[in-house]
């Protein structure tokens, strides 16, 4: 039978050495071979070491083409069905179909593509991203063995889980490692607009904004000719934040408002959460901090997902921090700090340090060197050197005001660095 890849593959989850595995049932080098599918063991033999490892054998599907065929055609469906919708709870009730009803095949490349597209459904749903780490670890151990189609499903849940657990340049590094195998591979064309949608994202967030323009544009082409209104929505909000960013402040308005629109016309009340946050935001930058707040309390009201409206309470305290309301800075801080407590995701560390920052920035004591200097070495663990600047920034102005005038010069320089990597600048001529 044809059963080394499974074996393999469930080893290395267990994190089973193959002396372990092959111990009283055949020799280390045997069981090697049988892994790289070179020979073909006995049923006895798999029976002992699917026993060992914990796998049912009545799931194993003996060579059977059409069982094959219907389930790859169900498989690739459902992923379709998946990625095109972007609901969490559609997400996870296919997410646990497929886990259920997961026959193991001899067919390795099958095996492989069910393996990659349980990833991303699990990286869609966010959760977990410790689990995660491992299971993109096991999966790299196995990467070898992939055609082209899968090493671009592995890097694309590599490019996702990065920018998950907010490393933004390691993502930007897979997706544009997707980009280039998109050219080898025939993707089918939603599948190339969700790409497109992703890097426009990713672009977004590292300030690319010239280049992102292309990629939404033409996911926003594909999701209009398809009459895929929520995510034809998703393309105008970030082409709004790309407009926003550059400066374009009516340009980006119009954007929003065009979100707005299909929200009320398409009956999407649950998208406009995220509308009236990006309204919040734009106000916010104009420098029209009561408008931003209106517009941020409303976007909490609408949002269901129980992190979601963290980043808005985060735009709350900013907006009052720059107003000086220490009551309201704080109220909304220990509000962000409550919510975060009921959560156990490791993707949501850098509020942690945000709230804490502003709470004690605004407390009698006033900033807390231990905290801002633990948020400083976090942001650089992540390679997120936006915050890593800005915090630097207010810890030197909170030595200078304090006369520490030394430690205050230091994370100027500090700041002066890492602004630099932040900007993609390197020397101040440039600027």
């Amino acid at each position: 039978m044809k059963v080394g890849h499974l074996i393999r593959a469930e080893r290395i989850r267990q994190d089973m050495k193959q002396l372990v595995l092959a111990k009283g049932i055949c020799t280390p080098s045997y069981l090697s071979k049988i892994e790289r599918n070179l020979i073909f063991p006995s049923e006895d033999i798999v029976t002992l070491l699917f026993n060992r490892l914990g796998i049912d054998s009545s799931k194993l599907q003996k060579n059977d083409r059409q069982t094959e065929i219907d389930f790859e055609k169900m498989l690739e469906a459902i992923y379709k069905e998946v990625i095109t919708n972007r609901d969490g709870n559609f997400t996870k009730q296919k997410l646990e179909y497929l886990e259920q009803h997961s026959p193991l095949f001899e067919n390795q490349t099958l095996y492989y593509t069910y393996l990659l597209i349980i990833m991303r459904f699990k990286l869609i749903l966010g959760t977990k991203l410790i689990e995660r780490k491992k299971e993109i670890e096991d999966l790299e151990a196995l990467c070898k063995d992939f055609n082209t189609r899968q090493l671009y499903l592995y890097k694309i849940n590599k490019a996702i889980y990065y920018y998950s657990t907010e490393n933004r340049n390691k993502s930007i590094e897979y997706f544009e490692e997707c980009l280039s195998l998109a050219d080898n591979i025939p993707l089918e064309i939603w599948e190339k607009a969700e790409l497109n949608y992703m890097v426009g994202v990713v672009y977004t967030a590292d300030g690319r904004i010239f280049t992102t323009i292309d990629y939404i544009r033409s996911a926003l082409d594909y999701f209009r000719e398809n009459f895929s209104m929520k995510r034809v929505l998703d393309c105008y909000i970030l082409i709004g934040i790309t407009r926003k960013k550059s400066e374009q402040f009516p340009e980006a308005l119009e954007s929003y408002l065009k979100a707005m629109q299909i929200c009320d016309e398409f009956n999407l009340d649950d998208e406009k959460g995220i509308v009236y946050h990006n309204l919040g935001s734009l106000y916010g930058t104009m420098s029209y901090s009561e408008d931003a707040i209106r517009y941020y309390k409303k976007s909490i009201k609408f949002k269901t997902d129980e992190d979601s409206p963290l980043i808005s309470i985060l735009c709350l305290v900013v907006e009052y921090s720059k107003m000086n309301d220490q009551k309201f800075v704080n109220y909304w801080c220990d509000q962000g700090l409550r919510l975060l407590s009921q959560l156990e995701e490791n993707n949501l560390t850098s509020y942690h340090y945000h709230f804490n920052i502003f709470k004690s920035l605004h407390s009698e004591q006033g900033l807390s060197e231990r905290i801002t200097q633990q948020a400083i070495d976090y942001f650089k663990t992540v390679e997120d050197y936006q915050y890593v600047h800005k915090y630097s920034i207010a810890l030197a102005e909170w030595y200078y005001s304090n006369r520490k005038y030394k430690l205050s010069a230091i994370y100027f320089q500090e700041a002066n660095k890492f602004g630099y990597i932040y900007r993609k600048t390197k020397t101040w001529e440039d600027l």
